[in-house]
């Protein structure tokens, strides 16, 4: 064999085998843990990022990490957790129930005896946003007007069509509705093509301060008996207020109804998997709480689910009740 040609060979012996310890790296890798959050932007990215640092950050479970995954939302986080494929997801109550129960958009699908809660977050108003100068100051008088609201996989849009149908309309009601991406609401309102947009969302956010400072845009207040009649129905919404103040050209506070941002799984996850992730918030809570503004006014008490929305997941259960949360 000519000596030339050695140095040749010796370099595709060694990418051979730089190849094969690759392959060999990418085959042993970890399954991650998912989480599938919100689009970016929107606080379910945020919140589901914290949640993984927490996880991660925790020693023992830095083996298999937490990835936060965007997604369109609660309907769409659900479904990705029934299908397998995701870990776990953040979800409204009142979509969580639904998915548990069969009902609105999981009808065809039918009920979901596996769904589980892990952790229950923020509050999450309803929120309606509309330009100072269309005179929208309640929801009744969204009523011919135009509204801008979200894609089908946001768990608003399911809320929206219950406090509708309170009010006997439909969605066909207003004059023109347009489904916009959240980063596109504000563009809409502000460029005069709708009226008013309407999404839910803790507080403060980005979308609202955008709008009220961008185009002197206004809170609408969601309120009145069609709303008391909404909440004695159905105990995974609550009465909410937008504080006054938090917004520019907004003094006041401004009623409306909510839902609380929750943490969801299957039962098919393992009890272990479950206390970790809820460990790893609950124990390094005061580091969880700085990492967005919609974190800081929670507490510990009421970030334990109620089973009245669906059951809490063994592996959560466990955890609650060494620490004391759960008798």
């Amino acid at each position: 064999m000519p000596f030339r040609q050695l140095p040749c060979i010796a370099a595709a012996i060694m990418a051979s085998t730089v190849a094969g310890c690759m392959a060999v790296s990418v085959v042993l890798a970890p399954t991650p843990v998912t989480l599938t959050t919100g689009t970016p932007g929107a606080i379910y990215h945020p919140v589901g990022n914290a949640i993984c640092r927490m996880f991660n950050l925790a020693a023992e479970h830095q083996v298999r990490p937490c990835v936060a995954v965007s997604s369109d939302g609660s309907v769409a986080n659900v479904r990705q957790i029934e299908s397998g494929e995701a870990t776990f997801g953040l979800s409204q109550t009142d979509v969580a129930y639904a998915a548990f129960r069969g009902e609105g958009p999981f009808a065809a699908a039918g009920p979901d005896p596996k769904l589980r809660m892990l952790i229950a977050l923020y509050p999450e108003a309803f929120t309606v946003v509309a330009r100072a100068d269309t005179g929208i100051r309640d929801f009744q008088d969204l009523r011919g007007k135009r509204v801008g609201i979200g894609k089908s996989g946001a768990g608003y849009t399911f809320t929206r069509d219950v406090v509708l149908g309170y009010y006997g309309w439909t969605i066909s009601d207003p004059e023109h509705v347009l489904e916009l991406d959240p980063a596109e609401q504000n563009q809409a309102l502000c460029g005069n093509k709708v009226d008013a947009i309407i999404f839910e969302a803790g507080h403060p956010n980005g979308l609202t301060q955008e709008a009220t400072t961008g185009c002197r845009a206004r809170l609408v207040r969601v309120a009145g008996p069609p709303i008391d009649r909404l909440l004695a129905a159905h105990p995974y919404y609550i009465a909410a207020v937008i504080p006054g103040g938090m917004y520019a050209g907004n003094p006041h506070g401004v009623r409306t109804i909510g839902t609380l941002a929750v943490l969801v799984t299957s039962s098919n996850q393992p009890d272990e998997l479950a206390y970790a992730v809820v460990k790893a918030v609950f124990e390094n809570f005061a580091d969880f709480r700085r990492l967005h503004p919609a974190l800081p006014t929670l507490e510990i008490k009421d970030m334990v689910p109620s089973e009245a929305v669906i059951p809490i997941h063994p592996g959560a259960l466990k955890y609650y009740r060494e620490a004391g949360l759960i008798h």
